[in-house]
């Protein structure tokens, strides 16, 4: 029975260990998935597809009954075809956690994520009404956007138990004469924003700005030989200690996950800078 027990302990200490050792980019890849999983919610899994453009389904009250669900929701579409476009749609009504943290009683502000490869209008709806207090009529629109921005209608008031609707019209860019990637979902989730937001962005970063975790993959995927270990060298400290984070997401404080965030980004991008 004791041997059992050592052993059950040392694989324990074994996996709290490995969690988050990462030293190539593809280690790194895998950390971001489950890292963007304590504080958010997948919403890909559920969306609707329909190609072309009428008739339009941004509206909430839409007719949804033409539009399938994707099994690969992040399949390409209109590969090489000029105007090509089409919709996804999606509703959920909001649970009551995010990821690991709950949604506090009162409600919190939230933000919807999402990226598409080409170019896109994103409409969001909270109980049948626009949301997002910085979108206009609760619409998005970006295009030819790398896959680490993730664009967000937040600060978003939310409860748990609310239903929200979401429309995304996505174009083929150029849409004149199409692209040979035609237009393709990439990143769709609902996440806790307000000051949280203020740890999450520089602690996940982005590919062009070189920093946060996509930064550290993006570097870890491109330079080679002398550099590359360098660059391992300097990131093992920091990429080790995410464990931090993981324990964080555990008390199911949000507080205490936006401090382990806040302090992981701030090592992650000294250690690129150096």
């Amino acid at each position: 029975m004791r041997r059992i027990l050592l052993f059950a302990a040392v694989g324990l200490l074994c996996c709290g260990v490995n969690r988050a050792h990462a030293q190539t980019a593809d280690d790194v890849s895998k950390l971001i998935d489950r890292l963007v999983q304590l504080d958010s919610i997948d919403l890909a899994k559920d969306v609707k597809f329909r190609a072309g453009l009428e008739p339009s389904l941004h509206a909430f009250d839409s007719d949804e009954s033409k539009m399938t669900v994707l099994k690969n929701p992040y399949e390409a579409q209109g590969q090489g075809k000029p105007g090509a476009a089409g919709w996804y749609r999606v509703s959920f009504v909001v649970p009551a956690k995010l990821g690991k943290i709950p949604i506090p009683k009162g409600g919190y502000n939230l933000g919807v994520e999402s990226n598409v490869g080409g170019a896109w209008e994103i409409y969001t709806y909270i109980n049948g009404n626009p949301a997002g207090l910085w979108s206009k009529d609760g619409m998005l629109t970006a295009s030819n956007q790398p896959p680490t921005v993730w664009m967000s209608n937040a600060p978003m008031p939310t409860k748990a138990g609310d239903r929200i609707t979401i429309a995304i019209l996505a174009t083929a860019s150029p849409l004149g004469r199409g692209s040979p990637e035609g237009f393709a979902l990439r990143h769709i989730r609902l996440r806790f924003a307000l000051s949280h937001t203020a740890a999450r962005q520089p602690f996940c970063g982005n590919t062009s700005a070189g920093n946060g975790l996509h930064g550290a993959r993006e570097k870890l995927r491109t330079q080679q030989g002398d550099a590359l270990k360098a660059l391992q060298q300097k990131l093992q400290g920091p990429l080790s200690r995410l464990d931090a984070v993981f324990q964080a997401a555990d008390t199911e404080k949000l507080g205490e996950l936006t401090n382990a965030m806040m302090k992981a980004s701030k090592e992650i991008n000294e250690a690129l800078k150096k």
